[in-house]
């Protein structure tokens, strides 16, 4: 069982950003950087492998949600202020790009924040500030590219295998992210997903799982193709239901379950809708044509709707279309009426541009517009009777739906957003070819290398640069100290320090790497090189224009000392 951790509603940790700007800090007004470290503060817990949960309750309301992961919280806080809406953006752009990640960054922006504070009470510059944060940046950065490992070198670590009886593992015999054909230089991506998995292996059988299905259409690629997999929750069975299903599932609507028993066993006609399927939908940049009066004495807005059903009605019998699939959604009146047709909305885009290329469907923006070279064809479906949802398959399609389950409906998006984590995770892995070591080790190279520099720094007289260099490797050194006492291998912050340090003389006096850190760390864990990279680099920006937001509103933005910093 994982520790909940009952957090406070959303408007209080709201008003604990809006307070967090103590005396000492009043003085020196900076108030944006401390925000940012309060608001990170409240997701620390989030760090490493074994993240605690925490409720968030409305207490006007009366609504709470279970989250887990920083944007999920953010989403549910309050952000007024300028600080938090920088920090959730921040998050959210890492997140539709990676979907992973966010954790560190969140972590980072608020221990650089707290550098950044440091420094400006010992009289540094703004612009100095900046300079030398951004070089500890690319320090940091050069140890990645650097350290980074082939996934050829990813050893296999305890067999995660997808549930099931189909226990085939998928070879990278032919990928093109693989150059090498011979059996000694086979990649096998069982191990690779081991290692990005991240303690979540149920998730990660599911990605394999999907990968294996995608895999059988076409032997030689056996990588991951995000842009045909679906993940549908649904709430009741319990989470060993949950499996991967070829074509895209999807729950099935009440009033449409005779409909679909009537179509099972047969080649249908598909229709697409790329916007929603009612009589007042008009496409995005529609312009009503102007100069013209509309006589609606002798027509009411309720028998014009009567008209556009039956008309769409009649189109839909015309070309014989047995599923609609519709990216918006569906007029109610429309929906109850069509009893030969299922029709299903809310379809992603990534669903609708498949289901167009298999089957030769054209995206229609209105019913009207459809014809016979608008119909597609050649598309099964059947009913899945113990999630009780509905699967729709073109044959010629890779496309697969991650089918998650679980008996406790606050835990489904938890689920389903671990779930996505772990695909994309294995998808950037088999991306870039490269992993960079996890548990730690990678940022403990960081403190070693920037050290490195701080020696030097030392004989060449440039005490400021120094000083910012042993704050940001106190930073990594907070960062390290938060995922050893998450993940449970130490008691306290204070003790892991002591280990680390420890440990890295161990490294220092010539012992190899893997052997040094052995017995601090978890083996066979391994981190997305392009991934951690976006999220310091998205860490450090944000920093700086809260540092420079912060400068520009004491100053009145009139010095020319601030006119090479970013601006907004």
């Amino acid at each position: 069982m994982r520790v909940l951790e009952y957090g406070p509603s959303c408007k209080q940790y709201s008003s604990a950003l809006k307070m967090s700007g103590s005396a000492s800090v009043a003085q020196r007004r900076h108030i944006g950087l401390q925000q940012l470290e309060a608001a990170s503060a409240s997701t620390h817990t989030f760090l490493g492998p074994n993240k605690h949960l925490k409720f968030i309750r409305d207490e006007d309301a009366g609504d709470s949600v279970l989250v887990s992961t920083c944007p999920r919280l953010l989403q549910r806080l309050e952000l007024d202020g300028s600080v938090g809406q920088l920090l959730h953006e921040t998050v959210q752009a890492q997140q539709r790009l990676f979907h992973s990640g966010t954790g560190a960054l969140v972590f980072l922006a608020g221990v650089w924040s707290r550098v950044a504070l440091e420094c400006l009470n010992r009289g540094m510059s703004v612009l100095d500030i900046k300079t030398a944060m951004s070089k500890a940046l690319e320090v940091s950065l050069q140890v990645c590219k650097h350290s980074a490992v082939s996934v050829r070198e990813v050893r296999p670590g305890p067999a995660l295998k997808p549930a099931g009886r189909d226990t085939t593992q998928c070879n990278l015999k032919h990928s093109r992210h693989f150059s090498s054909q011979t059996e000694s230089t086979k990649t096998d991506i069982t191990s690779i997903a081991d290692a990005v998995s991240h303690g979540c292996k149920t998730s990660m059988r599911l990605v394999l799982k999907a990968c294996m299905l995608q895999s059988r259409e076409d032997a030689q690629n056996s990588s991951l193709d995000i842009q045909k997999l679906v993940a549908c929750s649904i709430p009741g069975p319990s989470e060993e239901r949950s499996c991967v299903l070829h074509g895209y599932v999807t729950l099935l609507p009440v009033q449409q379950a005779s409909v679909l028993q009537s179509l099972q066993g047969q080649r249908l006609n598909i229709a697409l809708v790329s916007g929603d399927l009612c009589e007042k939908y008009r496409h995005v940049g529609f312009n009503r044509p102007a100069h013209i009066t509309h006589i609606t004495h002798c027509v009411s807005s309720a028998s014009l709707e009567e008209r556009w059903i039956e008309n769409a009605l009649k189109i839909l019998h015309e070309f014989g279309v047995g599923v609609v699939l519709v990216h918006g959604t569906v007029d109610v009146k429309l929906k109850d009426r069509c009893s030969s047709v299922l029709v299903i909305e809310g379809v992603e885009s990534t669903v609708v541009k498949d289901f167009s290329a298999c089957t030769g469907a054209v995206p229609v923006s209105y019913i009207t517009q459809l014809d016979e070279r608008c119909v597609g064809r050649g598309v099964t479906v059947s009913r899945c009777e113990e999630h009780e949802s509905v699967r729709i398959e073109a044959a010629s399609s890779s496309l697969v739906t991650a089918v998650i389950t679980s008996s406790v409906p606050a835990k489904l998006q938890i689920l389903e957003d671990e779930f996505w984590s772990c695909a994309h995770r294995l998808h950037h892995a088999l991306k870039d070819g490269k992993l960079l070591r996890g548990s730690g080790i990678t940022e403990i190279l960081c403190i070693q290398k920037l050290h490195q520099h701080q020696h030097q720094q030392t004989e060449t007289g440039n005490p400021q640069e120094n000083l910012v260099l042993e704050l940001m490797a106190e930073a990594w050194m907070d960062y390290v100290s938060t995922l050893m006492l998450n993940s449970g291998s130490v008691a306290s912050k204070a003790e892991a320090w002591t280990a680390i340090a420890h440990q890295m003389r161990r490294y220092e006096d010539g012992e190899p790497m893997v052997r040094a850190f052995r017995d601090l760390f978890a083996a066979g864990v391994y981190d997305n090189m392009t991934v951690k990279c976006e999220a310091w680099r998205r860490a450090l920006d944000l920093v700086l224009l809260v540092l420079q937001s912060d400068t520009e509103i004491i100053t009145g933005g009139s010095e020319d000392l601030y006119n090479d910093l970013m601006y907004l």
